[in-house]
């Protein structure tokens, strides 16, 4: 039988003329009857063919003239897609969007929060070379002890062995440190540090180890 659906779909849509129509009709016919099959079944095919293609027309017509509503959901888990598949059958579409994006992870929300711990930079007011270190205390704290290392000429920092093997001169803690990313102390944090230290050695700005 599904060939004869076969020639029936084609008989319907293709673009023929009428008298076209009606002799492909007739060979339909003829070859059903050969092979056993009565003109009212192969008549009945044809009335569910149309069917079926008028029903097609419809749903695309109803397609263009309904407005697709879509619906944005956070993915948090599996339960998520079926809970959205409720809509599968309605006007509604549905979107994922992730909260753990990459622009929020590089975004700095807290930046002139001084006192949180993270990725810190550090400048020479001489040169403006730039010293970059992470710190799981406030950054006053850190602050003290890089001007500590520079007073007591002690090079237990890479910034303090610049200041004093360079002569160079340092300032407040609000003329050259910056708390450029908050983090928590950990992996995470040695990562932000790397990245940012990769950023100013392509820049040429970064005072070496």
């Amino acid at each position: 039988m599904a060939a004869y659906r076969f020639y029936i779909n084609r008989l319907l849509t293709l673009p023929l003329t009428q008298k076209e129509k009606d002799k492909e009709w007739k060979t339909i016919l003829k070859i059903a009857s050969n092979n056993g099959y009565t003109s009212g079944t192969i008549v009945r095919l044809k009335q569910q063919t149309i069917k079926r293609l008028e029903e097609k027309d419809q749903n695309i017509t109803n397609n263009n003239t309904s407005k697709v509503i879509w619906a944005t959901f956070t993915y948090h888990g599996g339960y998520i897609r079926g809970i959205t598949n409720i809509f599968r059958d309605t006007r509604i579409r549905t979107a994922y969007r992730a909260t753990n994006t990459t622009l929020g992870m590089l975004r700095n929300t807290k930046r002139n929060r001084d006192n949180d711990s993270g990725i810190y930079k550090l400048t020479c007011n001489t040169c403006q070379g730039v010293y970059i270190g992470q710190t799981g205390r406030t950054t006053d704290t850190r602050y003290k002890e890089h001007v500590r290392y520079i007073r007591s000429n002690n090079p237990q920092s890479a910034y303090a062995l610049h200041i004093l093997n360079n002569r160079h001169e340092y300032g407040t803690k609000e003329q050259i440190m910056e708390l450029i990313k908050v983090c928590s102390k950990g992996k995470l944090m040695k990562c932000w540090e790397s990245m940012y230290i990769q950023e100013y050695h392509r820049k040429g700005h970064l005072i070496t180890e």
